[in-house]
């Protein structure tokens, strides 16, 4: 049974258009979110799909070198029974969480299944291993969203921010991939620096280089799972760092995404990198099975009741705000391409 619902701010449901499938299960969402339900009547809009756990580099800023769960790839049939469940209200599906995904041998063909179902796609990747005949497929594909974490534009900053990649190799493979992507501009692509202390001497170097790509983003710490210690970029005394104020309403995310694990295992955000507050497992159960089942269902709970204390990784993690006029205006896509807007000179904050 539901706890009694929480004293939120009334919403009003006039700014949907009753007529778009996607906003009226946006609508749904935030409506059973503002009246502090547990079971959502609507379905998640974004999907991380972990296509792979498998990376070849190894960053100061990312968990990668702790994980503890099995290096795997997720098998092609999974993706897809995920996708057709989820679709037609799933808005955007991130084919990336703790790995490189170009590492999956069928990754283009998997993009081009969702794309086709009328999910946009996006992919984040370190361009390491983006050939020309990968970036051709991936161009064909109809991926919408493009993330290629760059971080230098030396190769001393390189090694220091992508420890065992090539960056003669990876800066020639991204040149030629924006060349190749001029004749796409369906596909929105940023280059991105995560701004630290090893590499923020190079800010206007990187802005230069590509000025029509670029986007500066804060390391984070994956809800304090991660010390980021000296990579935090140096402040002058009068400008210190400000921590942000927990939201009002509970974090969004239990309410609007989930993150699966390339095994088909389910966690609730892209702060999750172990099998730890497993919702469920998509290689054995339905999406809505996962979605409102009684683990998903306890989380929110504890959300909207602000006991969050007990629970890993959520009692460390500042949440993400709610805004329920926003949220249904604005479609997940859009919400990623305003959060990844080229050309911002102020390292933006949030996930992946």
């Amino acid at each position: 049974m539901n706890s009694p619902a929480p004293a939120f701010p009334v919403f009003d449901p006039t700014v949907c258009d009753p007529h778009g499938l996607r906003r009226a299960n946006r609508l749904l969402l935030a409506q059973d979110l503002l009246a502090g339900r547990t079971h959502l009547r609507g379905k998640p809009v974004h999907l991380k799909l972990e296509l792979t756990n498998f990376c070849n580099l190894a960053c100061p800023m990312c968990p990668h070198k702790t994980m503890q769960r099995p290096v795997g790839y997720m098998k092609p049939s999974l993706f897809r029974r995920i996708l057709d469940e989820a679709a037609p209200e799933l808005e955007f599906a991130y084919v990336h969480h703790l790995g490189e995904s170009l590492f999956h041998p069928h990754l283009p063909e998997l993009v081009a299944y969702g794309s086709r179902l009328g999910v946009a796609m996006g992919l984040s990747t370190n361009a390491t291993f983006l050939t020309e005949r990968k970036g051709a497929a991936l161009l064909s594909s109809g991926l919408r969203f493009l993330v290629i974490s760059l971080d230098a534009t030396s190769e001393e900053s390189y090694a220091t921010m992508r420890t065992g990649g090539d960056f003669a190799k990876t800066m020639q493979h991204v040149d030629r991939f924006l060349s190749q992507a001029a004749s796409h501009p369906d596909l929105s692509i940023v280059v991105q620096m995560i701004v630290s202390s090893q590499n923020q001497h190079e800010v206007q170097a990187f802005a230069r280089r590509f000025p029509r790509h670029v986007v500066f983003k804060e390391a984070r710490d994956w809800a304090g799972q991660v010390p980021l210690g000296t990579l935090r970029p140096r402040t002058t005394p009068s400008s210190p760092p400000q921590p942000e104020p927990p939201p009002s309403l509970p974090c969004r995310l239990p309410f609007a995404e989930l993150t699966v694990l390339w095994n088909g295992q389910v966690v609730p955000c892209a702060n999750v990198f172990e099998a730890v507050n497993v919702l469920g497992d998509l290689s054995v159960q339905s999406v809505s099975d996962v979605w409102n089942g009684p683990p998903a269902q306890k989380l929110r709970r504890a959300h909207l009741q602000k006991h969050v204390q007990a629970i890993p990784i959520c009692n460390t993690c500042p949440g993400h705000a709610f805004c329920a006029a926003d949220f249904v205006a604005v479609d997940a896509l859009g919400q990623r391409l305003r959060n990844y807007r080229p050309g911002q000179k102020t390292p933006r904050p949030g996930l992946s």
